[in-house]
């Protein structure tokens, strides 16, 4: 009796389906792995040149709620760097 056994057709389609939904998965979390990376990166590029900028500012002797207006970064950052400098 289990010699004349066939295979479940289904198998096969249940394997390809799983492998382009693996594929399909993949893709797309590299596409969102690169994308929230690059979000991340240009976030602490525009953070280091508002710094970069607000020290220019310090020692231009602007105020520092004038630094802020300019710079978007808070009043703390803003006395952090004038100390720093």
């Amino acid at each position: 009796m289990l010699a004349g056994r066939k295979s479940n057709p289904w198998t096969k389609v249940l394997a390809e389906f799983e492998e382009k939904g693996l594929e399909r998965g993949l893709e797309r979390g590299i596409e969102k792995g690169i994308e929230k990376g690059l979000e991340k990166g240009i976030a602490k590029g525009r953070e280091e040149a508002a710094k970069d900028f607000a020290k220019e500012l310090i020692r231009k002797d602007f105020q520092n709620e004038q630094i802020v207006e300019l710079t978007k970064l808070d009043l703390v950052e803003v006395e952090e760097l004038r100390e720093s400098l």
